[in-house]
Order: C-alpha cells, then structure tokens, then sequence
C-alpha cells in the first residue's frame, strides 16, 4: 500500500496553517476539477486526491493522528520493519478517547499497514472507492466522503430539482402601454394575475418594446407547484413630432416665420421642463439646436440623460391680411432685383 503524503498532494509545508491548507485545496481543487479537464482523465484521480488530503489535514485530530502514523510508518518501512514491529495501540488508544468517530480505526487488519495487505486494501474498497486504501486503513471507513463524489451528486440533485421546478412553472406575459413623459419620470401599474393583484414599478428610461421579468409573479401548471415568472412588455406611446435614439429625444419644434427670418427667442417644452433657445436671423426649417442632459434617462439610472435636439419647423401664415400680402410683395420685388 501506498504512503501518501498529503502535504504534498496540496502543495504546503507541514508547519501550514489551517488557512494556508484551505487556499491550497481551493486552488487545487479548481484546477483538477473535472468539469475544467473533460478530456484530461487524470484530472478527476487527482481531484479525488486533492480532496481525500483536504479531508485529513482540515481535521486538527486527523492531522495530528496522520502526522504521527506516517512519520511512524516512513520509519519502519526504512528499516524494513514489518507489521509486528508497529506499535499500533498507541493510535488505537487515542483514537477511542477521541469519540466514536476515531474508533474505526482498531477495525482493520493491521498487516494492511504494509505492502503486503496492498491488495486486501484495493479489494475491499474497490477501484472505484470513495478514499484511497491508505485513507480507509487510517480512519476507517471514509470520513465525510469524496468531494468529488459529493459535487457530482449534489449537481445531479440540484439538476433534477430545477427540472422538476421547470416542469410545474408557468410563466405569464402582459402588456402595459405608458406615455413618453412616464417612460422619463418612471410610473408603476397595477397588473392582476388571477385573483392576485400587484403593483409593478417601471425604472425611468425603459425603451419601448422592453421586457422586465418579475420572478415567481407568475402562474403554476400543478396546485403548490413552484410559480414562473411574469413578463411585462413595456410600450412606449410616442407623442406626434418626437422620436427617440437611444437616450437621445428628437423633436419638431415650430418657429413663426418671421422669428426664422429676423431671429429672436423660441421657448421649447422638454420632457424635463421650459428651455429658452436663441433662434439666429434667417434660420432655415430643419436647423437643429441641442440641449444637453435634457433628453432620456439611462435605464435605471436617472442621473444620466441623453440630449434633447429641437429641429426648427417654419410656420408659414395661412392666411393673410391684404397689407401683409402688399409687403411680401414688395420683399420679393426686392429679393429679385
């Protein structure tokens, strides 16, 4: 039978701290763990080995106990001792004042100690064991288990529980429709699911078309099964002249003819209130002026907003008086000259 050093295994002194032995199984076991090495078929041994190491050295009692018997055993097997030259009652007796725990250890042949029970060792725990023979003939039979074995079987369960979960859930998808200036302030509505009503809130900045999930708001397929999850589609009711770039807001802002013609003040309504904008003479329809931090929110993030750009649509007069008719007369008589 093999002496295995599990210092080594992990990769630290035998002076460690217990702290030093955690980060080491920790590193190591990411390293060999066998969903990061699917083609390594060495990856999986030496994770059990890492594990199996980790088991005795985190133990205080084990350590101690394992300390002795390999400083012990490395002694004898120099000097070509056999299993009669090892005085196992001095493990044994520390072993039963530790608790029931410890005392498997005197269940064991103690010829397994040495090579020559090499073989009875592998035959009673088998390849497949859960611990190396080295390990079941120190502490018995296994301690807390292999931690390989472990994680399998805990993501084989926690695999099975989502898929009996997915089975019985339902989710449910509604549709809410808001204004422009409640997708830029955020509002809430109050949606029913069955007899359940709820008030959901919708974050400033949302986008048209967007979704939120509410998870377990939704129905199930079985009484007491777990319930899905609640779909919420926000739309987005566009006012005439706006459109929406991402945080940015687009708008058609008229202007009198005369203000584009001889220049002057405009006051533009934003979402976030009254801008007062400069309008140059002789600014032509489709001129574009910005407003910075003016437009729409992020998305949950209110204090960072898009730009607001007013594009300048020129108001002609429908109707005019016969003097204004005589003076655009006179301006185009001027203008073709």
């Amino acid at each position: 039978m093999e002496y295995k050093n599990y210092y080594d295994i992990l990769g630290v002194g035998k002076n460690a701290s217990q702290d030093e032995i955690k980060k080491a199984y920790r590193k190591k076991a990411a390293k060999y763990h066998p969903d990061k090495n699917p083609d390594d078929p060495s990856a999986e041994e030496k994770f059990k080995e890492v594990g199996e190491a980790y088991e005795v050295l985190k133990d205080p009692e084990k350590r101690e106990l394992y300390n002795k018997v390999g400083k012990d055993w490395k002694k004898y097997q120099r000097a070509g001792g056999n299993a009669q030259d090892f005085n196992w009652s001095d493990y044994t007796q520390q072993g039963q004042s530790r608790g029931r725990r410890q005392q498997r250890q005197t269940n064991f042949d103690i010829n397994d100690l040495f090579n020559g029970g090499a073989q009875q060792g592998r035959a009673r725990t088998g390849q497949g064991g859960s611990f190396s023979s080295f390990f079941e003939t120190i502490f018995g039979g296994g301690g807390g288990g292999n931690p390989f074995e472990q994680a399998r079987g805990q993501r084989t369960r926690t695999q099975q529980r989502r898929t009996q979960n997915k089975n019985t859930k339902k989710n449910i998808t509604a549709n809410v429709t808001i204004s422009l200036q409640e997708a830029y302030n955020g509002t809430s509505r109050t949606v029913r699911i069955g007899n359940e009503k709820m008030k959901v809130e919708i974050p400033a900045g949302i986008r048209d078309g967007q979704k939120l999930k509410l998870k377990g708001k939704g129905s199930t397929k079985v009484r007491g099964g777990q319930r899905g999850d609640l779909v919420l589609k926000v739309n987005i009711d566009m006012p005439e002249g706006y459109k929406r770039k991402g945080k940015n807001l687009y708008y058609d802002h008229p202007v009198d003819l005369y203000t584009a013609v001889l220049g002057g003040k405009t006051i533009v309504n934003t979402l976030g209130g009254k801008a007062k904008i400069t309008i140059p003479a002789g600014t032509s329809g489709g001129s574009t002026f910005r407003l910075n931090g003016m437009g729409m929110p992020a998305f949950k993030n209110s204090s960072t907003k898009g730009d607001f750009f007013a594009r300048i649509q020129i108001q002609v007069p429908e109707t005019l008086s016969d003097e204004e008719k005589e003076l655009f007369k006179k301006l185009s008589d001027l203008e073709s000259k």
